[in-house]
């Protein structure tokens, strides 16, 4: 995966950090969503449960790495912008 930060991305400026934290939490809502209704699914009883809990735990890992790589993204843009503001400005 391409290390990628604000100042490589196309339209970097279009996006403020609030709204993308935004949409992480969206995206960890949906899989929670997810994970639900596949619990959900397996109580009714009529899927194999040999089925249904491997395919919650890929949705499961799915989910871990996406979080992953998009948070060690965002990690590296809180790092650089630490540093940034770190410095005292240039008069």
């Amino acid at each position: 995966m391409a290390d990628t930060d604000f100042s490589s991305a196309p339209n970097s400026s279009a996006a403020p950090k609030p709204h993308i934290y935004d949409l992480l939490n969206r995206l960890n809502a949906s899989f929670a969503r997810v994970h639900r209704n596949m619990e959900a699914l397996e109580q009714v009883g009529i899927f194999d449960p040999l089925m249904m809990q491997p395919l919650n735990r890929q949705s499961e890992h799915l989910r871990a790495v996406a979080n992953y790589h998009l948070l060690g993204a965002m990690r590296r843009i809180e790092e650089r912008d630490r540093e940034k503001f770190s410095q005292p400005p240039n008069e």
